[in-house]
Protein backbone atom coordinates (compact mmCIF):
# COMPACT_ATOMS: atom_id res chain seq x y z
CA UNK A 1 0.00 0.00 0.00
CA UNK A 2 2.86 2.42 0.67
CA UNK A 3 4.32 1.85 -2.95
CA UNK A 4 0.48 2.63 -4.24
CA UNK A 5 0.90 5.94 -2.54
CA UNK A 6 3.94 7.01 -3.46
CA UNK A 7 3.13 6.24 -6.80
CA UNK A 8 0.44 8.46 -6.43
CA UNK A 9 1.59 10.98 -4.81
CA UNK A 10 4.41 11.20 -7.40
CA UNK A 11 1.96 11.49 -9.98
CA UNK A 12 0.33 13.91 -8.52
CA UNK A 13 3.33 16.37 -7.85
CA UNK A 14 3.83 16.01 -11.99
CA UNK A 15 0.47 16.76 -12.97
CA UNK A 16 0.33 19.90 -10.78
CA UNK A 17 3.72 21.30 -11.97
CA UNK A 18 2.67 20.85 -15.57
CA UNK A 19 -0.58 23.22 -14.28
CA UNK A 20 1.77 25.54 -12.98
CA UNK A 21 3.75 25.89 -15.95
CA UNK A 22 0.72 26.68 -18.20
CA UNK A 23 0.91 23.25 -19.98
CA UNK A 24 -1.36 22.71 -22.27
CA UNK A 25 -1.73 19.30 -21.74
CA UNK A 26 -1.03 16.50 -18.51
CA UNK A 27 -1.95 12.91 -18.52
CA UNK A 28 -0.99 9.33 -17.51
CA UNK A 29 0.70 6.84 -19.48
CA UNK A 30 1.69 3.21 -19.05
CA UNK A 31 4.44 1.23 -20.49
CA UNK A 32 6.53 -1.66 -20.87
CA UNK A 33 9.73 -2.70 -21.94
CA UNK A 34 10.78 -6.45 -23.88
CA UNK A 35 12.67 -7.21 -20.43
CA UNK A 36 9.11 -6.92 -18.14
CA UNK A 37 9.75 -3.54 -16.62
CA UNK A 38 6.52 -1.93 -16.73
CA UNK A 39 6.43 1.82 -16.15
CA UNK A 40 3.84 4.51 -14.60
CA UNK A 41 4.24 7.72 -16.28
CA UNK A 42 2.81 11.39 -15.36
CA UNK A 43 3.63 13.98 -18.45
CA UNK A 44 3.09 17.39 -19.86
CA UNK A 45 3.41 19.45 -22.49
CA UNK A 46 4.09 23.09 -23.56
CA UNK A 47 3.93 24.16 -27.17
CA UNK A 48 6.63 25.91 -28.02
CA UNK A 49 5.55 26.64 -32.09
CA UNK A 50 2.84 25.32 -34.01
CA UNK A 51 4.76 22.17 -35.17
CA UNK A 52 6.85 21.74 -31.73
CA UNK A 53 5.70 20.80 -28.21
CA UNK A 54 7.98 20.56 -25.44
CA UNK A 55 7.26 17.29 -23.03
CA UNK A 56 8.55 16.55 -19.70
CA UNK A 57 7.79 12.65 -18.49
CA UNK A 58 8.57 11.21 -15.19
CA UNK A 59 7.67 7.37 -15.00
CA UNK A 60 8.22 5.29 -11.98
CA UNK A 61 9.28 1.10 -12.45
CA UNK A 62 6.69 -1.65 -10.76
CA UNK A 63 7.79 -4.90 -10.50
CA UNK A 64 11.49 -6.13 -10.06
CA UNK A 65 12.99 -2.90 -10.34
CA UNK A 66 10.54 -1.23 -8.20
CA UNK A 67 11.96 2.24 -7.51
CA UNK A 68 13.50 3.37 -10.69
CA UNK A 69 12.32 6.73 -11.56
CA UNK A 70 12.63 7.78 -15.17
CA UNK A 71 12.77 11.81 -15.58
CA UNK A 72 12.84 12.78 -19.62
CA UNK A 73 12.20 16.01 -21.46
CA UNK A 74 12.01 16.03 -25.22
CA UNK A 75 11.17 18.19 -27.96
CA UNK A 76 8.09 17.04 -30.47
CA UNK A 77 7.71 17.59 -33.44
CA UNK A 78 4.00 16.91 -34.76
CA UNK A 79 1.80 18.18 -37.65
CA UNK A 80 -2.09 17.49 -36.87
CA UNK A 81 -4.06 15.55 -39.73
CA UNK A 82 -7.98 16.00 -38.69
CA UNK A 83 -8.26 14.12 -35.72
CA UNK A 84 -4.50 12.13 -36.06
CA UNK A 85 -1.40 13.80 -34.57
CA UNK A 86 1.77 11.93 -35.34
CA UNK A 87 5.00 13.21 -33.64
CA UNK A 88 8.98 12.33 -33.65
CA UNK A 89 10.78 13.17 -30.75
CA UNK A 90 14.41 13.66 -29.39
CA UNK A 91 15.26 14.61 -25.36
CA UNK A 92 17.12 13.51 -22.66
CA UNK A 93 17.09 12.52 -19.26
CA UNK A 94 18.19 10.80 -16.18
CA UNK A 95 17.59 7.36 -14.68
CA UNK A 96 17.48 7.26 -10.96
CA UNK A 97 17.81 3.70 -9.35
CA UNK A 98 18.32 2.92 -5.88
CA UNK A 99 21.08 0.76 -4.87
CA UNK A 100 22.90 -1.76 -6.34
CA UNK A 101 21.36 -0.33 -9.52
CA UNK A 102 22.95 2.61 -11.35
CA UNK A 103 21.58 5.61 -11.87
CA UNK A 104 22.90 7.02 -15.53
CA UNK A 105 22.15 9.48 -18.63
CA UNK A 106 19.49 9.35 -20.72
CA UNK A 107 18.94 9.95 -24.38
CA UNK A 108 15.42 9.30 -26.03
CA UNK A 109 13.86 8.92 -29.03
CA UNK A 110 10.22 8.85 -29.59
CA UNK A 111 7.61 7.68 -32.78
CA UNK A 112 4.15 8.17 -31.77
CA UNK A 113 0.58 9.14 -32.53
CA UNK A 114 -2.14 11.07 -30.74
CA UNK A 115 -5.82 10.47 -31.32
CA UNK A 116 -7.76 13.13 -31.00
CA UNK A 117 -11.60 11.80 -30.74
CA UNK A 118 -12.97 15.27 -28.83
CA UNK A 119 -10.79 18.45 -28.48
CA UNK A 120 -10.15 17.96 -24.62
CA UNK A 121 -8.73 14.65 -24.93
CA UNK A 122 -6.00 12.97 -26.39
CA UNK A 123 -5.08 9.14 -26.40
CA UNK A 124 -1.86 8.48 -28.00
CA UNK A 125 0.37 5.63 -28.48
CA UNK A 126 4.29 5.70 -28.81
CA UNK A 127 7.62 3.51 -28.94
CA UNK A 128 10.61 5.46 -26.93
CA UNK A 129 14.22 4.24 -27.62
CA UNK A 130 15.88 4.86 -24.75
CA UNK A 131 20.02 4.51 -24.21
CA UNK A 132 21.29 4.76 -20.76
CA UNK A 133 24.98 5.72 -20.00
CA UNK A 134 25.97 3.64 -16.73
CA UNK A 135 29.64 3.03 -15.25
CA UNK A 136 30.30 0.22 -16.92
CA UNK A 137 29.06 1.24 -20.37
CA UNK A 138 25.84 1.73 -21.83
CA UNK A 139 21.85 -0.14 -22.49
CA UNK A 140 19.69 0.41 -24.51
CA UNK A 141 16.27 -0.61 -25.52
CA UNK A 142 12.43 0.30 -26.41
CA UNK A 143 9.72 0.98 -24.44
CA UNK A 144 6.11 0.60 -25.49
CA UNK A 145 3.55 3.22 -23.83
CA UNK A 146 -0.14 3.82 -23.89
CA UNK A 147 -1.78 6.67 -22.42
CA UNK A 148 -4.56 9.42 -22.31
CA UNK A 149 -3.58 13.41 -22.11
CA UNK A 150 -6.16 16.12 -21.03
CA UNK A 151 -5.98 19.04 -23.25
CA UNK A 152 -6.71 22.52 -22.07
Amino acid sequence: MTRARCIGCFLAIVMILGGAAHATSVGLAVGLDPTGIFLVNALTELPISPDFDLRVEAGIATGDLAGLMLVTGSVLAHHVFERIDPFLGLGVGIALTPPPFSTGLVLEGAAGVRLLPVDAVALFCQVRYLVRWLEGGFTSGPVYEAGLEVRF
